[in-house]
């Protein structure tokens, strides 16, 4: 696809800008700071790692992974990421100083009208490209998704602009967004690349079992959002569909466990770096729909949704361990980084540790308010913790920038020949002693056949 190097490039940035902004945020409940309005720079720290990062690294995979090649050089792509980009970034200069006010409230609109205009356009070319129907399925359920959370959105518009102090509304307001977001738009877009890209790899049997999976998941995203209601005794039919949510998030859950055993050997094939981070992925997705499914117990529904630190803890698990690890492992098994270089696999790992780093501090801080047994050091730790996913996040950049020019743009094609070799070639060292100036030699032969390719088109 057309610039898509340059799209993630600049999504790596975003990456770096967002844990710049986790420190910022953490640096203020500890030291005097008083030119910086914690509140303010929350929401535009929010705002920026959804839109900034996720949702256009998701968009530009997307469009380059599934869609045809007359459709990923479509101009109108172009004009949509750059929309993305530059709304996202118009929020993150206004909303730390001034909140939301007029000026940010347009940028926030123009964003939400931007992905209206995307989910139209993908939808309609999706269904005309050659992918399979569980992609199919994932991705066009995943762009509603995106659609429909934008629901929540104008209702806590609505909310601030009356001033009204409906405190029940408000956080329903804001579950149902975060649910459409994270369980919603995130998971599903992650399983339809994670699923097209095995495809090809699978057998009909296993296909079947991932096909069910994917219907499971999809056909619990509404009923399970009425699990973030369950904090307020709602009425008896609400209760009945969380029920019903809770249960197909377990069997989704078993699904994929029986899933996953089918694809050891996908799996085997992996380096060793991304093996430790896809790892760390699909089990915090595990985790995360165990986790969910709990909520339906009202005792633990209550301590979950009236404790922020678990609140957090169960957002960072999605949005870090799940998302945005997944996310750095496919632009790396897509040639977007090189893991050949022992500076990127550093860089992942120093990353991915990080992440594991903080969710455990979350996590356990929020068990240990629930027991009324709190301590300040956490607040020490987690800022550490964030200063951690800063560096790992600012190498994993200079990863990218450092390799560039060795890199091609992420084509479907190209690059996963590439990476082919370069995996092989790390799994057999002793191959590699014996036959790695051939390897070498097959490898630049490859590119520079690609790069002419590319010249003539």
């Amino acid at each position: 696809m057309k610039n898509k190097k340059f799209w993630i490039s600049l999504s790596l940035l975003n990456l770096c800008t967002v844990t710049l902004l986790g420190v910022i945020l953490r640096s203020k409940a500890l030291f005097e700071l008083p030119a910086i309005d914690y509140n303010h720079l929350l929401n535009a720290h929010s705002h920026f790692a959804f839109g900034g990062w996720v949702t256009l690294t998701l968009m530009v995979l997307m469009v380059s992974s599934f869609l045809n090649q007359p459709q990923k050089i479509l101009p109108r792509y172009q004009f949509i990421f750059l929309g993305i980009f530059a709304s996202t970034w118009g929020l993150l200069l206004t909303l730390p100083f001034a909140g939301y006010n007029t000026f940010s409230s347009y940028i926030s609109t123009l964003f939400i009208f931007i992905t209206y205009i995307f989910c139209w356009i993908f939808i309609k070319n999706i269904r005309k490209a050659n992918v399979n129907k569980t992609t199919l399925l994932l991705s066009m359920a995943s762009v509603v998704c995106l659609v429909l959370s934008s629901g929540g959105s104008f209702m806590l518009a609505y909310l601030f602009s009356t001033k009204s102090l409906n405190a029940v509304l408000y956080r329903d307001a804001l579950f149902s967004y975060l649910h459409l977001q994270y369980n919603g738009f995130f998971t599903l877009a992650v399983f339809a690349l994670l699923f097209q890209k095995l495809e090809s790899k699978l057998s009909a049997e296993v296909k079947k079992k991932m096909h069910r999976f994917s219907v499971l998941l999809v056909l619990s995203i509404l009923p399970s959002m009425f699990l973030s209601y369950h904090w307020h005794d709602p009425s008896i039919l609400f209760q009945i569909i969380a029920i019903a949510g809770s249960v197909l998030l377990l069997l989704s859950l078993g699904w994929f466990i029986s899933l996953l055993r089918s694809m050891v050997d996908i799996y085997k094939s992996v380096s060793p770096t991304l093996k430790f981070v896809g790892v760390l992925s699909l089990g915090a997705f595990m985790l995360k729909m165990f986790l969910q499914s709990l909520t339906i117990i009202t005792f633990v529904g209550n301590l979950v949704f009236g404790d922020r630190p678990i609140i957090m803890g169960f957002l960072h698990l999605v949005f870090l361990c799940f998302v945005t690890l997944f996310l750095l492992a496919y632009i790396a098994q897509t040639g977007g980084l090189n893991t050949e270089k022992k500076f990127t696999k550093v860089s992942l790992i120093v990353f991915a540790l990080g992440v594991v780093v903080n969710e455990i501090l979350l996590l356990t801080q929020g068990i240990g308010e629930m027991l009324i047994q709190g301590s300040a050091i956490f607040t020490w730790l987690l800022w550490g913790a964030g200063i951690w996913l800063s560096i790992g996040a600012t190498l994993i950049c200079i990863a990218r920038f450092k390799n560039a020019k060795n890199l091609m743009t992420l084509d479907v094609d190209g690059p996963e020949k590439i990476q082919e070799i370069c995996n092989t070639s790390e799994k057999n060292k002793s191959l590699k002693d014996r036959t790695g100036h051939h390897q070498k030699k097959k490898l630049k032969f490859y590119s520079n056949e690609r790069k002419n390719h590319l010249q003539k088109m």
